[in-house]
């Protein structure tokens, strides 16, 4: 496989590093490119939800990194997800990819029963979860989605301060679960210590994704 070129579309840059770090791990010899605009969620939260000059500036972002020779891009932001949704099918045989997609086909591969849903945003959760809904329901799955979202979480803590935050705010949870989702870029890094204090398996979206890009480009050089 000759080197990639990555593009990450960000709408904070607090998703950036757990996404780069994640494409990295997975394809050593990617090049990683990175297009942010850090106004995209406040003016979302002003104008009362994605409005299509908002969906319109993050397609011009997609179609910018597509034009400057992306062999995949990655969109780090859930509330657009349904952008790189539309754009995948037509994206001249390039991997345009959402940010929770192939974290929701590997939650709905792992075939649980009760899912804990965590997220630092109300809008996340509310957002993930009727996406994280709607695939398990596409599968035929009866699967269970709780949310919680833990407000503590959003103050860019640092990796270990993250966990123990989590950590605490799911002890409390009543609702029994056998998968715990993140819900947002800004948390995986507390993913894999998690799941040992846990004792049970936590997916996060940037190591998913970095899974499905390495498969997909794999592929395409077979």
């Amino acid at each position: 496989m000759t080197e990639p070129r990555i593009a990450l579309i960000s709408a904070t840059p607090l998703a950036i590093a757990p996404a780069t770090a994640a494409i990295t791990a997975a394809l050593p010899a990617a090049t990683v490119w990175n297009l942010l605009d850090d106004r995209l969620l406040a003016d979302a939260q002003t104008e009362g939800g994605i409005t299509a000059p908002l969906a319109a500036r993050m397609d011009g972002l997609i179609e910018l990194a597509l034009a400057g020779g992306a062999d995949g891009v990655l969109l780090t932001c859930s509330q657009f997800g349904e952008r790189a949704d539309r754009r995948e099918s037509d994206a001249g045989g390039r991997t345009v990819l959402s940010a929770d997609g192939p974290l929701f086909a590997e939650a709905v591969a792992a075939d649980p029963e009760r899912v804990l849903l965590v997220a630092s945003l109300p809008s996340a959760a509310s957002d993930s979860g009727e996406r994280l809904v709607q695939a398990f329901a596409e599968a035929g799955s009866a699967a269970h989605v709780h949310p919680v979202v833990i407000p503590a979480a959003a103050a860019s803590p640092s990796a270990p301060e993250l966990v123990e935050t989590l950590a605490a705010a799911i002890s409390d949870v009543d609702e029994p679960f056998d998968l715990v989702v993140l819900a947002q870029y800004s948390l995986a890094d507390a993913a894999s210590a998690l799941a040992d204090r846990l004792g049970v398996a936590v997916l996060d979206g940037p190591a998913a994704a970095a899974r499905r890009l390495t498969t997909v480009l794999r592929d395409e050089h077979r």
